[in-house]
């Protein structure tokens, strides 16, 4: 019955210090701010259909689709082809088998002449005042019936009116595929400087793609499948953040960037914490000799430059996330070891101790029922105002390049911006997120920790 009744009450005192801070205002900043980036870790697989490092999902370097409202300019979204049909030259019976799809078809010919040919054709109405940054065409043709017969072709045009761009040809043979990788474009313009996008999709008009297949003599029946029959153009704006310099989400890489901020600086707060409290609590209360000891090691780490020694630890055990956990753990007790002794060397000459030895409780008894309770407001400030520095050593590493190559964090999105800014100049709308989520996710538990500090402390608790 006691146990049932402690959870309780247990439960009303975290409700009243929940709602205590809550009547904070520099508190609900900061679990307002906690909660968001929580929000966009815990839902980036239900806020984004991307993956950070794996899908490309524009043209490179695209700065966000709002910016040409603030800005001006000629500019592009993503867009495509579509509307697939399949049409015969004179002579020629086609017949569309059951299976086709927006981007395959299957069909059949019969009575060709010599030098028929068959196209099959998507179309797009190209509505944008600027032209794409790039496109992407594939096509997969799979001939049956040709039997060997040499002179069959096959070519891949965009057409506008008159004009027609060739993208791509090859000499069609029985069980010949043609390859699915993207089509290049034999134009010669890069020896000119024009841009092939920037010349075929010069206006807003009507435009076609085109797979044309010529047919040579001596064939009387044949059936071929067309498959990954796309054209993509990618834009020149993207999304809410941008792309990079590959072509990737930068929104996508931010929120699971917000994953690994959290989960570093939480575990990380967690062990330096853990560490320092256990190591003042046997310094402050067993004194001489583990004091000592214990301090004097302290000492040692203090005075050893944090960063440097960061960078080799984490070099030599290799750029993966656990590691940085630990050595951000292993290194982030020192400070707060000192002020958890002084405090318990407070604490161990006061009444209510002397109390306790002497109706027989031990010392690990007298450390959690008596002196750590005396301690655990301190706890907590230590604790909010410590994952700031965890985040910033996180993306310190990354930065720098010794951070986990498969994983996408604030700090990795900084490095690559960097890479990129030294050929493309500054790159505005891939800095500033990262940048900012750091600084405001860090600011948030700064808040937290200062709320803390004043409810806890006596002397900074505002009059009502």
């Amino acid at each position: 019955m006691a146990q049932q009744r402690k959870v309780p009450y247990r439960l009303v005192r975290f409700k009243k210090f929940l709602l205590q801070m809550l009547k904070n205002k520099m508190a609900f900043t900061g679990i307002a701010i906690v909660v968001f980036f929580t929000f966009l870790a815990v839902a980036a697989p239900l806020l984004t259909p991307y993956t950070p490092q794996g899908s490309i999902v524009s043209g490179q370097l695209d700065p966000p689709s709002w910016y040409p409202a603030v800005a001006g300019g000629r500019w592009s979204l993503n867009t495509q082809f579509s509307g697939l049909a399949v049409q015969g030259s004179s002579g020629v019976q086609v017949s569309v088998l059951p299976g086709q799809t927006e981007n395959a078809v299957n069909f059949s010919i019969s009575s060709p002449q010599p030098g028929s040919s068959i196209t099959v054709t998507k179309t797009i109405s190209y509505p944008f005042n600027g032209p794409p940054q790039s496109f992407l065409g594939t096509v997969e043709v799979i001939p049956t019936g040709l039997n060997g017969t040499a002179g069959a072709s096959s070519t891949v045009n965009i057409q506008q009116g008159p004009n027609a761009y060739l993208l791509w040809q090859t000499t069609l043979v029985h069980g010949d595929y043609a390859p699915t990788t993207s089509l290049t474009y034999p134009l010669n313009f890069a020896t000119t400087g024009y841009s092939a996008p920037a010349i075929i999709f010069n206006t807003k008009t009507s435009y076609e793609y085109v797979l044309n297949i010529v047919l040579p003599a001596g064939v009387s029946q044949a059936t071929f499948i067309v498959r990954n029959f796309r054209l993509l153009l990618f834009g020149t704006v993207w999304g809410l953040f941008g792309t990079d310099n590959v072509g990737r989400d930068l929104f996508t890489q931010f929120v699971y960037g917000a994953q690994v901020s959290l989960l570093v600086g939480l575990l990380a707060t967690f062990i330096g914490i853990g560490v320092g409290l256990v190591v003042g609590l046997m310094a402050g209360y067993l004194g001489r000799l583990v004091d000592e000891v214990l301090m004097r090691f302290t000492d040692m780490m203090l005075v050893i430059p944090g960063l440097p020694l960061l960078i080799v630890l984490v070099a030599v055990l290799g750029p993966s996330l656990w590691n940085i956990i630990g050595v951000l753990g292993f290194l982030g007790w020192m400070g707060f070891a000192r002020i958890i002794r002084s405090q318990v060397l407070s604490l161990r000459e006061r009444p209510f101790i002397e109390a306790a030895k002497a109706s027989g409780a031990g010392t690990g008894y007298i450390t959690t029922k008596h002196i750590f309770p005396n301690i655990v407001s301190l706890t907590y400030v230590n604790l909010a105002l410590s994952v700031p520095s965890a985040i910033v050593g996180e993306a310190a590493l990354s930065f720098l390049g010794l951070g986990p190559q498969t994983v996408v964090s604030w700090g990795q999105m900084l490095e690559l911006a960097h890479g990129a800014a030294s050929s493309a100049g500054l790159l505005w709308w891939w800095i500033i997120p990262p940048g900012l989520g750091i600084a405001i996710l860090s600011l948030s538990f700064i808040l937290m920790g200062y709320a803390l500090d004043e409810m806890f402390n006596p002397k900074l608790r505002k009059r009502q």
